[in-house]
């Protein structure tokens, strides 16, 4: 039978989980993050909110909305909730005794995500305990402390995102609803629903955009009364802390969610309770409540159409159905879950998810199961949440922070029952069994994960730091960089900004107290596509001067090199709408091995403005020999129809490849380029208006070096 009520934890085994968890997060990653010369933050977000916790620090307790040095020319107001900046900066004046070193805010801000990720197998041991038994508890516990995969990533050392904190919050959320949700027959505990209220809340001021969470509490509360009646007083204290922030983006959604949500879970629990005096059917009871919500969300069309057009936009933008969709495209995290990973398929399901998924995935069908057949109030909002959250986690990664937590809850449900054997002594082998499985799955890969390095290399640090050191003010007053802002003036109007690919431009703005002209939202990333992909320096470099960069960076990412580096070249083609087959073509070679990929670049590569700036600095290049490839057409193991490359021959320039090419156009398959990409096999001439000032590694590129300058050229003639 399961158990009613949540049994007091046994708070040793949960505090050794903890601890392993948090060992797990730190150990591995510590040498990769801490460095003598600071805290190296993990991946681009990271970046934004230690800036945005210094700024804050700056002037504790007043948040600037404004940061007038995000984004050049026009500043950019604060994208995200406040609630992640104020813890970090709240550790941090703590620690500090009113007074943190920049230091100890790093330090801070590069250890809370590892904290709060060790703190899930609380609420996982909690949730499992109330939806099953102790034994589903202890297992729960165990894969929240040691699950690789993405959750694993957003909660380590190092990566001070706000995901951690909305992640634990939105789990919390639901805990605490289940918590409040009575077993049949049972009364609401409203002091759970008041906390569960307050952690809503909270999860909003870190996440505005969560806005299907309130789709998750309407539709549990329409499917029983019961849960409806501990939605609606969460939903209302969750609304009414979330309101002085709703200024911020995708505040007027998330408020709408709140206030909707508590309005329809009061209206259901209300018809509830005359249907119960008036012998009403539940179908009809949900008919009432459902027309009540159309006719609501009728009149809100009628009166507000400005946010629910701004929310269809939404919707459609990011299921890729409008022109800026080209932009959700190129984020890894945003991509469905079969190709968020480095390799497709089920290698990309594996990295994404490690393998909770796997005993979860029947322990979900048990759960449905429960919450339709018994009926009991606290199944129903579990298995909406699990099913919606993992649907969406098909549909884009980046919501495995979401289905991750519940799916640790599934996944010991699933063990327990594996161990469940008659035999005490049985039992408790089985037990130890399992859980060294759970153990042996999880930790080697979560290791090697913990062991990665997404943090901007040591050459971007020199590029940064030559950037502050070499480089005048932006700002005719520095002091801006640490000034309580609300929105731009001219003393906070910069007077130029760095030209330089999205990612890296929260990094710059943090390490070198240079404004970017692109950043982590990707404001202004188009217009770096258009740049880098120019095959016309004469345009593209008066265009950007025009646009107020004096600074230009690359690094080895620009260009297109396959197999060395991971490339942005590609991203920049789909923002533009370009096609790849204009820059390079994948030919294929029998080898004694079956066939080989051979990547062949086009002379429209060599012409970009990334290739002449990496490659050759911008300097003027006489190009080598130009091949033209003969293929057929032919059928691979897999049924794809690729070009199998029969003949080839090296041209000494590529005005004699090109017309070869063209006396015999129409007579046979013919493909015109290089297999280098690392040197233009074709002539180009000098960059004008550009120098380079600053590199991080002068020597040549060769296939016997790293490649891994960082470049920094300076606009010269303004």
């Amino acid at each position: 039978m399961r158990n009613r009520g949540l049994a007091p934890a046994p708070a040793l085994f949960i505090l050794v989980l903890a601890l392993g968890g948090l060992a797990l997060r730190v150990l591995p990653s510590y040498a990769v993050v801490s460095s003598a010369g600071g805290v190296r933050f993990q991946e681009s977000d990271a970046w934004f909110h230690v800036r945005s916790v210094h700024n804050l620090l700056a002037h504790f307790p007043r948040r600037s909305t404004f940061d007038p040095a995000a984004i050049f020319p026009g500043g950019q107001e604060v994208p995200t909730g406040p609630a992640w900046d104020y813890l970090l900066a709240i550790g941090a004046w703590m620690l500090g005794l009113g007074s943190p070193t920049p230091g100890l805010i790093d330090r801070v801000a590069a250890w809370l995500p590892a904290i709060l990720g060790a703190l899930f197998v609380i609420p996982a041991y909690g949730l499992a305990r109330r939806l099953d038994s102790a034994a589903s508890a202890a297992f729960a516990a165990l894969w929240a402390a040691v699950m690789s995969g993405a959750f694993l990533w957003i909660t380590h050392f190092g990566l001070a995102d706000h995901h951690a904190a909305e992640a634990l919050l939105a789990f919390l959320s639901l805990y605490l609803l289940c918590r409040a949700v009575p077993d049949i027959g049972a009364k609401v505990d409203f002091r759970f629903a008041a906390a569960a209220g307050i952690a809503l809340g909270l999860y909003f001021l870190t996440r505005p955009a969560g806005v299907f969470v309130c789709g998750i509490l309407c539709v549990a509360a329409v499917w029983n009364a019961t849960v409806a009646l501990a939605v609606a007083p969460a939903a209302a204290i969750a609304a009414a802390m979330f309101a002085p922030a709703s200024h911020v983006l995708w505040g007027d959604f998330a408020l709408l969610g709140l206030t909707g949500t508590a309005a329809v879970a009061a209206a259901m629990a209300g018809v509830n309770a005359v249907a119960m005096r008036r012998g009403w059917g539940r179908r009809t009871r949900a008919a009432i409540v459902l027309g009540g919500a159309a006719l609501c969300a009728l009149a809100v069309a009628v009166l507000a159409p400005r946010v629910i057009g701004s929310l269809w936009f939404q919707v459609r933008r990011v299921a890729g159905f409008t022109a800026s969709s080209r932009m959700v495209q190129t984020v890894q995290e945003l991509q469905p879950l079969y190709r968020a990973g480095m390799q497709p398929g089920w290698a990309s399901v594996v990295e994404v998810l490690g393998t909770v998924w796997i005993p979860a995935s029947p322990a979900l069908v048990w759960l449905l199961f429960a919450a339709w057949r018994r009926r009991g109030p606290v199944f129903v909002l579990p298995a909406v949440w699990s099913v919606t959250v993992a649907a969406a986690t098909v549909l884009q990664a980046r919501m495995v922070v979401y289905f991750a937590p519940m799916a640790a809850v599934l996944a010991g449900i699933c063990c327990a029952r594996l161990a469940a054997l008659p035999s005490g002594r049985m039992r408790a082998v089985a037990a130890g069994a399992v859980a060294l499985t759970v153990l042996a799955v999880n930790l080697p890969a979560a290791f090697w994960q913990m062991r990665a390095d997404s943090a901007p290399s040591e050459d971007w640090q020199a590029a940064a730091d030559w950037l502050k050191s070499n480089t005048p003010e932006p700002f005719a007053d520095p002091a801006v960089w640490s000034a309580l802002s609300r929105g731009p003036t001219p003393a906070s109007t910069p007077q130029w900004g760095v030209a330089l690919w999205w990612p890296y431009g929260y990094f710059i703005e943090q390490a070198a107290h240079r404004v970017p002209m692109s950043n982590g939202t990707q404001a202004g990333a188009e217009e770096m596509a258009r740049f880098f992909i120019s095959a016309f320096p004469e345009v593209a470099v008066p265009r950007l001067r025009a646009a107020g960069a004096r600074y230009v960076i690359v690094d080895p990412e620009i260009p297109w090199f396959v197999g060395a580096n991971r490339s942005s070249f590609p991203a920049a083609l789909i923002m533009l709408g370009r096609d790849t087959g204009d820059f390079v073509r994948v030919l294929y070679r029998d080898t004694a091995s079956g066939l080989a990929p051979v990547p062949v670049y086009l002379p429209e590569y060599y012409r970009s403005m990334a290739a002449r700036l990496y490659l050759a600095d911008g300097q003027p290049a006489a190009g080598s020999h130009v091949s033209v490839f003969q293929t057929e057409s032919r059928k691979d193991g897999r049924g794809r129809t690729i070009d199998v490359i029969v003949w080839s021959k090296a041209f000494s320039s590529e005005r004699e490849a090109m017309a070869y090419v063209e006396a015999n156009h129409g007579t046979v398959r013919l493909t015109a380029g290089c297999v280098d990409p690392g040197h233009s096999c074709v002539p180009l001439d000098a960059v004008p208006g550009l120098r380079r000032v600053f590199t991080s590694d002068p020597g040549p590129i060769s296939p016997e070096r790293r490649v891994r300058a960082v470049k920094i050229f300076e606009l010269n003639g303004r």
